[in-house]
């Protein structure tokens, strides 16, 4: 064997295990889910003698990126769209609106963070409008993996 492979042949091995130890970036992980507001009817918080029915899409995207200290960014983008008719009037209220949550999530495990999201029903006859509250439940283990459950659905009179 000459040198020059000899040398080759003991250069590939090192390569190899230099490289080993640099860990990849880990990728980030997304979780998609949409939350359906079932169609049900509401007691109209602005006309307490008045029902809505309510019903729509939450679409929530959780995403939890590795800081590469033992923790997680996540990152919490929300899309709605909502719509409810009064029962009693016929007035229609819409909601179609974007929100962004960020928050860091580290040990202990799992991670628990709670955070209530607010959505604008606007009133399509100059009525007033309201507020539908939704309480969202995170929780991130120690690979990263976040889900998310709503305990709760409220409403307030915006006025």
């Amino acid at each position: 064997m000459t040198a020059a492979v000899l040398g080759l042949a003991l250069a590939v091995p090192v390569l190899v295990l230099a490289t080993g130890f640099h860990k990849p970036a880990s990728a980030a992980i997304v979780v998609n889910y949409t939350f359906h507001v079932p169609a049900q009817v509401q007691t109209n918080p602005c006309f307490p003698k008045d029902v809505i029915n309510l019903n729509g899409d939450i679409h929530i995207t959780i995403t939890t990126t590795h800081d590469g200290r033992g923790g997680y960014h996540v990152t919490n983008h929300l899309n709605s769209q909502l719509s409810g008719v009064s029962i009693t009037t016929g007035t229609k209220y819409v909601n179609s609106e974007t929100q962004d949550e960020d928050w860091y999530a580290g040990a202990p495990w799992p991670a628990v963070h709670t955070h209530t999201y607010d959505f604008l029903l606007n009133s399509q006859n100059g009525t007033p409008d309201y507020l539908l509250h939704m309480t969202m439940h995170e929780t991130v283990t120690a690979g990263g993996v976040p889900t998310a459950t709503v305990d709760q659905f409220r409403m307030d009179c915006k006025g």
